[in-house]
């Protein structure tokens, strides 16, 4: 999850290619703390299209099994309960999140991070291959079905595994590729990119195809997963091309220490860092949201009793919400600072179970709204802020650890959707007075958050190469 130049007024007027090309000029320039052999302009551009690459099918890889959007839909067609889907969820996010401390140990000071990238990617993304068959045949028989139902939340656990092994190594190739004023406007333009990308996909392919009009069940799902594979494997293409900048200067006489003694580290790495200690809060109290995120189509099947066509019209309003807020985030990061991103990002947090409380019930139409704030706020919109903000605070010799400990502390995150599952009962929402609790429940947990969002400082790290 998530896993994307000059400031001004014209800036809304710049092109992609003249993005790219203002991006590579700046992250050339030499850094006040460089590393050796700081990449050359053609090696930046390079990087910058192939890791492009990597990123934009990834999302046109979720884009077709959206989280959000279609795979709730798919586990209620396989006869998953609300719990179940609040669980399967979580499972991913754990696999995500947990090992990336891990890798992190595993791969400090290490001046190769690419070669467990691409291993753990691909090995991770093989069972992608099987999934179209499970579905396929998930209506034969009631057996059959629940088979499905496991095989799926076994292969999507397999590679959220394979993207938390591989995040913290693309990560920091991230990090050494680009200057840190470039990339503020690389996660920009990703994203950008992928939200284009995720509305062709949305609206000519997942709604068309959940048209029960055009493929009755399970046939429709099991072509989406099956294309979600393959874009899965062309941005893995992408991994492969990337040019490994090299490693920053280390003191080559420190020994890495036990991973026994790497674990009681952590607390005092806590203890000496308050604003690495209190973006954990905000994030840990941010990402409530998600217990909420897997139900809300959900709610909107339960309320107006649509089609699952509709989560096809939810995901292009996902993927339009990315190309509306991205540039948004990446803007007020540049003229107002990394800090001022996080708090906008976690105000939209709260925006999205408030609109579902009130302007949503309208419609389906009106409903769009939620799915219009929360694709580009939850998850990837959060990523870009909470990445940027955390990159310019820490020394790039400690980047590794700091990027996997952040991800270990917010392992307890995974939890919230089994929550929110335990407000469904019968794939339908918990009403009191016919007001759903869980988004009240989530509304009231990100307010916190977005109170704690408010005293982070705009102060430059260790890693700041402006």
């Amino acid at each position: 999850m998530d896993r994307i130049g000059t400031a001004g007024r014209e800036e809304s007027r710049v092109s992609f290619r003249q993005m790219i090309r203002e991006a590579t000029n700046e992250a050339t320039s030499t850094p006040d703390n460089p590393t050796p052999a700081f990449p050359t302009r053609f090696s930046v551009r390079r990087n910058f299209a192939t890791i492009l690459l990597d990123v934009a099918f990834f999302a046109l890889g979720m884009a077709l099994l959206d989280p959000n959007a279609v795979l709730p839909l798919l586990m209620k067609n396989l006869g998953a309960s609300g719990v179940l889907i609040g669980a399967f969820a979580a499972v991913r996010s754990l696999s995500l999140n947990v090992v990336q401390i891990f890798v992190a140990y595993a791969t400090h000071n290490r001046p190769r991070q690419l070669p467990v990238l691409l291993y753990a990617a691909t090995i991770t993304r093989l069972p992608l291959l099987l999934m179209p068959y499970f579905i396929l045949h998930a209506g034969d028989s009631p057996a059959a079905q629940t088979t499905a139902k496991w095989a799926v939340i076994i292969i999507m656990a397999i590679w959220a595994l394979g993207d938390g092994l591989g995040y913290v190594p693309w990560m920091e190739i991230v990090a050494r590729s680009f200057s840190e004023r470039t990339r503020g406007r690389f996660f920009g333009a990703t994203q950008v990119l992928s939200g284009i990308g995720s509305i062709v996909i949305a609206g000519f392919l997942t709604s068309r195809i959940l048209d029960p009009n055009f493929l009755a069940f399970p046939k429709n799902y099991a072509l989406l997963s099956g294309l979600s594979a393959l874009m899965f494997f062309i941005s893995l293409l992408g991994v492969f091309l990337i040019k490994e900048p090299p490693a920053p200067k280390s003191d080559p006489t420190v020994i890495r220490p036990p991973l026994s003694a790497y674990f009681r580290r952590l607390p005092m790495m806590l203890r000496e860092n308050p604003v690495f200690a209190r973006l954990v809060v905000v994030q840990l109290l941010t990402s409530f949201g998600t217990a909420a995120s897997p139900f809300y189509v959900l709610y909107a099947v339960q309320r107006f009793g649509i089609s699952d066509k509709w989560g096809g019209t939810y995901q292009i309003m996902q993927a339009a919400s990315i190309i509306l807020l991205s540039p948004l985030w990446t803007a007020i990061s540049e003229r107002r600072g990394a800090a001022s991103a996080v708090r906008a990002v976690v105000f939209a947090h709260l925006l999205t179970p408030i609109i579902a409380l009130t302007v949503g019930r309208v419609s389906p139409v009106a409903f769009c709204l939620v799915f219009l704030i929360m694709g580009g706020s939850l998850g990837w919109g959060m990523w870009i802020a909470s990445s940027h903000y955390l990159m310019s605070q820490v020394d790039e010799n400690e980047r590794p650890i700091f990027i996997g400990l952040a991800n270990l502390v917010l392992a307890p995150s995974a939890l919230y959707p089994i929550l929110g599952g335990l407000f469904v009962q019968q794939d339908k929402l918990i009403l009191v007075s016919g007001v759903p609790i869980l988004f009240v429940l989530t509304a009231i947990v990100v307010a916190f958050g977005f109170a704690a969002a408010r005293k982070l400082p705009n102060t430059e790290g260790a890693g700041n190469r402006e």
